[in-house]
């Protein structure tokens, strides 16, 4: 460690991110990590769930994976890093993600050539200056050495935010257009959030459309409308 970490470490000790306790390194301590809403190494593919599968509409996609549910600290995080750009949640969010995606490494259950991102409307990304799911995966897909593709633009529509699910159905319908070359591969999909499965479910059909091989699904946090 060098002198200057070292000085760092003594004057500003890292905090666990949810309770504050002193901790080696930032991030989450091993005693708040359990408590956190995530789903566990043995959970595969979500839309086995008899539950998550009633909840979503999800047709399009083979398989759908998520570190957790959005609710409690975890979506506390999430809506700092979405709304205000937070550096601290933002890192915690990664470290989640990275500790998540290495159970599905393990068991290899996501098996990808390429991957898409959700893209933002372009005057919503302009207004926000960023593109949150972008932030928080690329670092990760980068290791991996999962290409990110950016074929899918989103045309300016209504926030769902306020929408029934039907009515997010509705609006998600011709809301993205294609603008590269998808075919024969096997496509991951990410956003940081799925509520009624409408923007993630038409950013897939739109794959299929153009001849990916296949289609997974993947969220840092799902959440039932």
């Amino acid at each position: 460690m060098s002198l200057i970490n070292a000085l760092r470490k003594s004057l500003l000790p890292a905090k666990c991110a949810a309770c504050k306790s002193d901790i080696e390194s930032p991030g989450i301590c091993q005693t708040c990590y359990p408590t956190l809403p995530l789903f566990g190494s043995e959970e595969g593919n979500l839309l086995l769930r008899p539950d998550i599968n009633r909840m979503f509409n999800l047709p399009e996609c083979d398989g759908l994976s998520a570190c957790g549910w959005y609710q409690g600290q975890l979506g506390v995080w999430l809506k700092q890093v979405k709304y205000h750009r937070d550096r601290h949640a933002m890192m915690i969010v990664r470290q989640i993600i990275a500790k998540q995606w290495a159970h599905l490494h393990l068991q290899q259950l996501i098996q990808a050539d390429a991957c898409v991102i959700v893209p933002l409307a372009t005057t919503r990304l302009l207004n926000r200056g960023y593109n949150q799911v972008y932030q928080t995966w690329q670092k990760l897909l980068t290791h991996h050495q999962i290409p990110i593709l950016t074929v899918i633009a989103k045309r300016t529509r209504p926030s769902h935010v306020l929408l029934s699910k039907h009515a997010r159905q509705q609006n998600a319908r011709h809301a993205f257009y294609l603008t590269g070359d998808i075919q024969h591969k096997r496509i991951l999909i990410i956003d940081d959030v799925i509520t009624s499965g409408a923007t993630m479910n038409a950013v897939a059909a739109l794959c299929k459309q153009a001849g990916a091989q296949s289609i997974w699904a993947c969220a840092t946090c799902i959440t039932e409308l």
